[in-house]
């Protein structure tokens, strides 16, 4: 008996360990060698220790192949792997290459902890600005910004020897009823808009996709229920395997199998077996699934596995290890920066710490900042840089001290939890003592509850409505305020939680720049309430009133803000979900050290609901979610209403200035001259947009291009962007096929969906057709 991938890789006369032939022959000869049970063994989850598990053939050396989440770093034992910045931080640097060397650093740490597959990326296009879990996809959303981006990842993550999984297939647009929602969608909206980010994925060889808890129902009318995802033979039989020539596996999201759908386009069940397994073998040996079916799901299974080195390279590598290194926290913090976006600037940024410089720092986020969403995509850091401490060490000054608490006499109730919603918020904890000192750490918490199972510190107010749950323990905090105010020389940084509005008044009016830290955030299982930063909006209004554009705000969010104080402040920033290394970065930008070069990868509007989405579209009504904007999503809506948003798809500014000129097309390639008129090195974002003949029906300008370039005050460079037949074609319905469209298209180059620089037009006939 075999009893490890190990031994198997020893066994040089086994017909599936020639190198020499393709991964996909490979797998086909080791499953040759299977019996019926071991082939199902590939088809349904185990355990193992992880996530989730599938394999465990001993006879012919297959071990169980982990799966762990998640999408943006290894969830496991709190402290162990990096936290990364969000996956919509990273798009937000708009670098294929930047996406790739953070694939390779995730792959790195899973690798290194035993996992086979990462669960993840996260792909799905932003459809509805509440999401919970747009903060996960890295698409933002536009299916184009997506696709480029997609494909360097999975490359990435697989090049460390760790098989990547697109999720969530398809239309996992929202959380709010996620579990029973249908969402309907006609055809040319799928290939247009939601499955273009997947086809960058498959261009990447990625070797597995998860799919999603939904229901979907295409070409359906706005009451129509659909089929599970796991179990739908046109989005993933059709579309994802014929369509678009997938060739890995497709697992289902934990719970998402409904039924033995193999002959659906399902290959896997997780994490158990009630369906892929029993039920399986009954229906072959009944000849309602036959030998081939089971046979290709079972090669879809090891082709990726083969495909990234594993039988030639065993990974034996646990769990337990620490795998974050000083490496990847650097790299950590480079995203965060990269992915910073500024909103805008009146001239108050970059700082100069060499002084005269008295600087206010308001609002607790600044002191226990927000710095990831919660859910499957949620990574429990060893460590948090705050921007308040990484901000006082630029200028010379040691952290504030800790302050005075009650926590040393443990004189906590077990069974006790103070169940009110006021003034509460809840962050990790790995125990009630760290719960206790988090509490104490707060001006605003007066009492805890921690909920042991999950972790989970409650910090409140106060202590109502004390309630009996056997899983809580709860405890009261007195703490002795810290110093707020230290100087080294001539700068000084003085820190306010917020709390009392008039001292922080007082306290921006006397200082000669003011930094206000709010945050807000998502996580899986819900969809956000809505889009503000809660209290510390009327927080920033206070304070700008008195001290105007002195006022930096820096928001911390999961995708789209309402900023309705903008106008009465003098910079905006947002790193999104920053990440670990948060202080540090945001530290490098506000001193200037990095010049933001961040863009956005979805849209800041000016009001709740600025796109007038019905109950129809979301959540839904009836059980079904009707996409009746169809392609109108995101920016794409704003263009084709003429509504100027807050903030525009793509927006994004430097402590530079970026001229643009001479745009030539020449055939398939157009190229334009990207010219950095300011006093300082600085990256931009050169954007091309395409506006097709109006008999096309799309919307008035999408994505199409994109070249990043970094240049040196006063230097020129031309950037340049190639068309193919799928810049101008449209998703055909009738042929279910890509067409090209006949006519005339305007192309549209600037810094942002809402800055068009330069324009001209061509015609689809400069492509050479196939």
């Amino acid at each position: 008996m075999r009893l490890s991938l190990s031994i198997a890789a020893a066994g040089a006369l086994d017909p599936w360990m020639d190198p020499s032939d393709t991964p996909m022959d490979r797998a086909q000869k080791l499953v040759g060698e299977m019996t019926l049970d071991e082939k199902i063994l590939l088809l349904h989850g185990q355990g193992c220790g992880y996530t989730g598990g599938y394999g465990g053939i001993d006879r012919l050396g297959v071990p169980c192949f982990h799966l762990n989440d998640g999408p943006q770093g290894f969830r496991g034992d709190a402290g162990t792997s990096t936290s990364w910045p969000a996956s919509l931080t990273v798009a937000a640097a708009w670098d294929p290459e930047a996406m790739r060397l953070w694939g390779a650093a995730m792959g790195d740490e899973f690798y290194r902890k035993g996992a086979h597959v990462q669960l993840g990326p996260g792909l799905c296009v932003a459809r509805i600005p509440r999401n919970g879990r747009n903060f996960e996809y890295l698409s933002g959303e536009d299916p184009y910004l997506g696709y480029v981006l997609a494909k360097p990842v999975v490359e990435g993550i697989q090049s460390a020897g760790v098989v990547a999984n697109a999720k969530h297939w398809v239309n996992n647009n929202q959380e709010t009823d996620r579990g029973t929602i249908s969402e309907n969608v006609d055809e040319r909206t799928q290939f247009e808009i939601y499955y273009p980010v997947f086809e960058g994925a498959i261009a990447g060889n990625v070797g597995s996709f998860m799919c999603s808890y939904n229901k979907v129902c295409q070409n359906c009318n706005a009451t129509e229920i659909g089929k599970w995802s796991c179990e739908n033979p046109d989005t993933l039989k059709v579309d994802l395997k014929e369509r678009l020539g997938f060739k890995g596996f497709v697992m289902s999201d934990w719970g998402a199998t409904h039924s033995t759908s193999i002959n659906e386009g399902l290959d896997q069940e997780q994490p158990g077996s009630d369906y892929m397994a029993a039920k399986l073998k009954a229906m072959v040996e009944s000849g309602e699934v036959t030998q081939e079916k089971v046979d290709d799901s079972a090669v879809r299974t090891l082709w990726p596995i083969f495909q990234v080195g594993l039988f030639d390279k065993p990974n034996n590598n646990t769990q337990s290890t620490n795998v974050t290194t000083e490496a990847h926290r650097q790299l950590a913090k480079d995203l965060s920066s990269q992915g910073t976006v500024l909103l805008k600037n009146d001239g108050v940024l970059p700082l100069k710490p060499e002084g005269p410089l008295n600087i206010a720092v308001i609002g607790s986020q600044a002191q226990l900042p927000v710095v990831h969403g919660g859910g499957s995509g949620e990574v429990i850091p060893s460590r948090v840089k705050d921007p308040l401490t990484s901000i006082r060490a630029w200028v010379g000054l040691p952290p504030l001290p800790a302050p005075i608490n009650n926590c040393s006499n443990k004189a906590y109730e077990t069974g006790v939890d103070f169940f009110n919603n006021d003034g509460q918020s809840e962050l990790d904890a790995t125990s009630v003592d760290e719960c206790c000192q988090m509490c104490s750490a707060r001006g605003d918490c007066v009492g805890f509850s921690y909920q042991t199972a999950r972790k989970q510190c409650w910090m409140k107010s106060d202590t109502k409505n004390r309630v009996p749950n056997s899983e809580v323990i709860s405890g009261v905090c007195k703490n002795t305020p810290v110093p707020g105010v230290d100087c080294n020389k001539d700068v000084c940084v003085h820190y306010s939680e917020g709390l009392d509005h008039a001292e922080a008044v007082a306290l921006a009016t006397a200082a000669d720049v003011t930094l206000i830290f709010g945050a807000t955030t998502s996580s899986e299982g819900s969809d956000r309430g809505d889009l503000t930063l809660g209290d510390t909006d009327s927080l920033i209004v206070d304070v700008a009133e008195a001290a105007g554009n002195k006022v930096v705000v820096i928001a911390v969010t999961p995708g789209a803000l309402l900023t309705p104080w903008r106008d009465q402040v003098g910079a905006v920033l947002t790193p999104l979900m920053p990440g670990q290394e948060y202080g540090d970065a945001i530290a490098e930008v506000l001193f200037g050290t990095v010049n933001p070069g961040g863009k956005l990868p979805l849209t800041f509007p000016n009001a709740a609901n600025e796109m007038e989405i019905t109950k129809e579209q979301w959540p839904g009504v009836a059980g079904a979610a009707f996409y009746s904007e169809k392609l109108e999503v995101g920016y794409r809506w704003y263009a084709a209403h003429d509504v100027k948003p807050a903030y525009p798809f793509g927006h994004g500014l430097s402590y530079t200035s970026f001229e643009y000129a001479n745009l030539v097309v020449s055939g398939r390639t157009v190229t334009v001259e990207v010219s950095n008129t300011g006093a300082r090195e600085g990256q931009e974002v050169a954007q091309l947009y395409v506006k097709f003949p109006a008999e096309a029906g799309e919307p008035p300008m999408q994505l199409k291009g994109f070249s990043k370039v970094e240049l040196k005050a006063g230097e020129t460079q031309t950037a340049t962007f190639t068309l193919d037949d799928r810049t101008f074609s449209i998703w055909d319905v009738t042929t279910h096929a890509w067409a090209v469209v006949p006519g005339t298209f305007q192309l549209m180059v600037g810094s942002s969906s809402g800055d068009i620089r330069v324009t001209a037009n061509t015609t689809s006939s400069v492509v050479a057709y196939v």
